[in-house]
């Protein structure tokens, strides 16, 4: 065997091939140049080295495959990739040469780092691959990415894999299973598999056919992609969508969408059924052609006023419809914008109220025309109050003329009856006249300072004769410490408590009636008055007292026949109570008498001490300086010749001067041609009636523009004094007249003579 040095320098490559003899422990024996040159060493420095920790050394990369090791060098040229290719130079040492895989190698290193991407691409697309046998019906799973499982890495028996999957996907999947692998193609699907933590994981499976095998069956293969947060999450959207579809049908509600940068409209199907097919046909035409002509231009604005704004724009209005009238609808429109604050969208609802608002058209038109009733029953009770007083004026005064003369006991009764059926007249119509009023709204408490114990007792006094006719006491109990001074309405009290007190006296036949009175502070500073009247008449069933408070309701038929009454005035003392805040409550067993407390809220006020200061000071002022009561000077105006002679005989006490005038036209002329201290003016007369006499009376410069003037009229509703007193009349007195209070009104006005101290 020739010797080494002499084996390389014969060899073909040896000058042109990086090469060297290595002992068998892999130590360098000899080595040529192109060895040397490559690891950028002398070749002498090489000798007894380990190659391939010299190797290792000089690499800036080390790799190793099937071939050998791989190391990259960084020579002259850039870095190059060598490999050491080993072959037997004899037996004990080999040549080892260097080859330059550099191409190959990067375009492996290339593939590798691909798959790398890939791999980890699909790890976080939670996406893996499988691969099905149908000979052995066996799955192939990448990784537990294509399953859910961490022992899906190993071989999976379709047995296995069944007792994981959710019941309801297994024919699914058997019917896809079967055709790809005997018929060949490819197929998509969503499967569900219980997942290593024991709850269900949503799977979408691609499929496709590969190989044809020797069976004859086709190998399967594919991947699948956990889409579970998806599938929840369309499962959720899916069902909220069916929510909103179920109350939007239930609301009779649609919805629509308009892209305001291509103008595409979108409407739901809801949408259109409640428009219709004419107004979506005329909606195609013209953006607000589905809308009744009438209501364009309000849309128009609304519409206007939701691109201006972010806010949701609301609007009831009509869409269109055959009949021509219109179906109401109320639509709800938001404008949605870019960050850059373009109008993009909008968005609305439509809901259906056609039904609703026509219900509510006709609930408005039937509250006009119940308003228009209670406005002309109102009318017509003013009117017949007015009618019914002037004659009655006549018979209550001139009884209480008679009443006053000399008269035998036969004709003093005759005369009593006559002022009894009179004042029973009276009563009832006053009653009717309440709760008309009551029911238009146009009765009203007029709270003034006075003594409540004092207004109790003057009611005691007025029935006390009443009750001593029937034997019966009437007595007063003041329950603790009442005020010397409330607030409350006097007028209204005294006709509740009489109420009480005189069906009280009616329906008892032995025995007493006691009135009880109370007052309770409150922490808001205002008191609750308690008024008790019980009896000891006949008393009331369960079933009487609950229909007691109904209007025109009695006992039973009977009690009409034997007591009299018209069942009006409980009813109209609750309503009253209740006007003052408060209200009537009754207690009762038949046979065993009867109970009602009234109670009501009144104000506290600063003591009478006080009061009476302010009025003594009041007294001591210059301007108010008395008037001639006797004999005065007065203008007495009325078309009705009984009123100017009930007037007068009321009068005649007092020996007034009295000029008469029949209208307002003759009063004016009067003033004018002498003078006088008080006008005494009817309010409905012919030619000029009252109110345009007043006017006239205050509009003149004349010394008679401040006189005295009392309105007399059968005026009888709430609110008349005070309308009467604003048209420049200082007082108010209703028909029938009342002697008593004509002449009180009559002579305070003559002492106080308001208007002439104002003028001086």
């Amino acid at each position: 065997m020739p010797p080494k040095t002499e084996f390389l320098t014969n060899s073909v490559i040896w000058g042109r091939v990086p090469a060297a003899i290595v002992d068998s422990s892999g130590r360098v024996t000899e080595t040529n140049e192109a060895l040397a040159n490559q690891l950028n060493r002398p070749s002498s420095s090489l000798v007894g080295v380990d190659l391939l920790q010299a190797m290792k050394a000089g690499a800036t990369d080390h790799a190793r495959s099937v071939s050998g090791d791989v190391f990259c060098i960084d020579g002259g040229e850039g870095p190059s990739w060598l490999r050491l290719d080993r072959s037997p130079a004899d037996a004990s040492h080999e040549l080892v040469r260097l080859t330059n895989v550099t191409a190959e190698w990067t375009a492996m290193r290339a593939l590798a780092g691909t798959r790398t991407v890939r791999n980890q691409l699909l790890h976080d697309a939670a996406v893996g691959t499988w691969r099905f046998d149908p000979d052995q019906e066996l799955y192939y799973f990448s990784s537990e990415l294509a399953l859910g499982h961490a022992t899906a890495g190993e071989p999976v028996p379709l047995s296995i894999l069944r007792l994981v999957q959710h019941a309801d996907d297994q024919d699914k999947d058997t019917e896809i299973r079967e055709r790809l692998t005997t018929q060949g193609g490819a197929a998509d699907g969503e499967m569900r598999y219980r997942d290593g933590s024991g709850g269900w994981k949503t799977l979408r499976v691609h499929y496709r056919t590969g190989r044809r095998l020797a069976s004859g069956k086709y190998e399967m293969f594919g991947i699948s992609q956990n889409v579970t947060e998806l599938a929840a999450a369309r499962d959720n959207a899916d069902l909220m969508s069916g929510r909103l579809e179920l109350a939007m049908a239930s609301a009779n509600a649609g919805v629509y969408e308009i892209d305001l940068r291509t103008g595409q409209r979108w409407s739901s199907e809801q949408f259109k059924l409640i428009a219709g097919p004419e107004a979506m046909q005329r909606q195609e035409q013209s953006p607000f052609g589905i809308y009744h002509d009438d209501e364009v231009a309000e849309v128009r604005k609304s519409w206007e006023r939701c691109l201006a704004t972010n806010a949701v724009e609301s609007l009831e209005t009509r869409i269109y419809h055959p009949d021509g009238q219109g179906r109401w609808v109320r639509l709800f429109t938001r404008v949605e914008r870019s960050a850059t604050g373009e109008n993009i969208r909008a968005v609305g609802m439509m809901l259906d109220i056609h039904a609703q608002k026509m219900q509510e058209l006709a609930l408005a038109e039937a509250k006009t025309q119940a308003e228009a009733a209670t406005v002309a029953k109102s009318s017509f009770l003013a009117s017949m109050s007015h009618e019914i007083r002037t004659p009655l004026n006549g018979i209550l005064g001139m009884t209480q003329v008679l009443a006053a003369d000399s008269l035998t006991e036969s004709q003093r009764e005759q005369v009593s009856v006559i002022s009894e059926s009179g004042e029973t007249l009276m009563s009832l119509l006053s009653d009717v006249l309440d709760i008309s009023k009551i029911e238009a709204g146009k009765l009203d408490i007029a709270r003034i300072d006075g003594d409540l114990r004092m207004t109790i007792e003057r009611v005691r006094q007025l029935f006390t004769s009443r009750a001593s006719e029937r034997g019966l006491s009437v007595n007063v109990e003041i329950m603790g410490d009442v005020p010397p001074l409330l607030r409350y309405d006097p007028v209204r009290v005294r006709q509740c408590v009489s109420n009480l007190l005189s069906n009280a006296i009616k329906f008892t036949e032995t025995g007493s009636v006691t009135i009880r009175l109370g007052v309770k502070p409150r922490a808001s500073g205002n008191c609750a008055v308690s008024i008790t009247v019980s009896d000891t008449g006949i008393g009331m069933d369960e079933h009487t007292l609950s229909r007691l408070f109904s209007a025109f309701t009695q006992a039973d038929a009977s009690i009409t026949r034997r007591f009299g009454g018209t069942g009006l005035g409980l009813v109209i003392t609750r309503q009253l109570a209740r006007l003052m805040g408060g209200d009537v409550r009754a207690e009762s067993r038949l046979g065993e008498g009867s109970s009602f407390q009234l109670w009501f809220v009144a104000e506290n006020v600063v003591p009478r001490s006080t009061i009476a200061l302010i009025d003594n000071q009041a007294a001591d002022n210059p301007q108010q300086r008395p008037a001639r009561v006797m004999g005065a000077r007065v203008l007495l105006v009325d078309d009705n010749a009984v009123n100017r002679q009930i007037v007068s005989l009321f009068l005649v006490q007092l020996a007034p001067r009295i000029v008469e005038a029949v209208n307002g036209e003759q009063a004016l002329q009067r003033l004018s041609e002498q003078p006088f201290d008080i006008v005494l003016l009817d309010v409905h007369m012919p030619v000029m009636d009252g109110r345009e006499t007043i006017r006239r009376i205050r509009a003149s410069i004349q010394s008679w523009g401040n006189i005295p003037v009392i309105a007399l009229t059968a005026d009888a509703m709430s609110g008349d004094r005070e309308r009467y007193i604003d048209m420049g009349m200082d007082d108010y007195i209703s028909k029938p007249i009342d002697g008593r209070e004509l002449a009180t009104r009559y002579i305070r006005l003559l002492q106080n003579q308001r208007r002439d101290a104002a003028a001086s």
